[in-house]
């Protein structure tokens, strides 16, 4: 659900990770490789510390608690390990209370890692969806927030004469020429809204139905 890689001097990064990405457990799950080199091995580790910590993937979980145990441990930075280090310290491998320092409290404790996108997702389904019944929510008991009928407050005032069209009459009937001419003669203040534009390819594409759009279109059209 996010994926934003980090970067820097004597980072190799290795992969084509991008948010909205399928994980899949059939092949490969490798989503970035990252490489680092430095003048030392302190230095090394350093800058290898840094960019799993700026990484920021959500969505599914990594090795990068793991890892980080594994870079913060004082054996592994004394740079005199076996290949029996991860063995002979099983807590490396316990991530669920491991903390480090990150600039964001909410990342540096794996408790808390994800815990606005789990509620922000549950909080969308509830909008979308309603209250489910498997959990035994019941419809009818549901006390809304306001008696209010805000149809009867947003429906515009009858038009006496049909709508002219507007500027995107003169666009279609003139051409983009005609349109720019009309822009330069015109006297008063211009504004061009872009609620429409950004709700088909941002945020409210991704939060909201045809059928929503369409039940408010008719009050924006009235507003604007």
């Amino acid at each position: 659900s996010l994926y934003r890689h980090s970067a820097g001097a004597g980072i190799r990064m290795d992969g084509v990770g991008y948010t909205g990405l399928t994980i899949t457990p059939y092949f490969d799950s490798m989503i970035v490789k990252y490489i680092a080199k430095g003048s030392t091995f302190a230095e090394t580790v350093a800058r290898m510390k840094r960019v799993l910590i700026e990484c920021r993937i959500r969505g599914v979980k990594t090795n990068i608690p793991f890892l980080l145990n594994v870079l913060t441990h004082p054996e592994f930075e004394s740079g005199i390990v076996t290949t029996g280090f991860i063995d002979e310290n099983p807590q490396l491998k316990k991530v669920s209370e491991s903390t480090w320092d990150f600039a964001n409290d909410e990342q540096s404790d794996q408790r808390k890692v994800g815990a606005n996108e789990r509620l922000l997702r549950y909080l969308a389904n509830l909008a979308v969806n309603g209250h489910p019944a498997e959990l035994g929510a019941d419809p009818t008991k549901i006390i809304r927030g306001s008696k209010i009928d805000t149809r009867k407050i947003l429906v515009p005032p009858p038009r006496e004469e049909a709508p002219s069209g507007g500027m995107r009459k003169i666009l279609l009937e003139k051409g983009p020429e005609g349109y720019a001419k009309a822009v330069r003669e015109h006297e008063g203040l211009l504004l061009m809204d872009t609620t429409w534009r950004d709700a088909h390819q941002s945020l409210l594409a991704t939060r909201m139905r045809t059928k929503e759009l369409e039940r408010c279109a008719e009050y924006t059209n009235a507003a604007l």
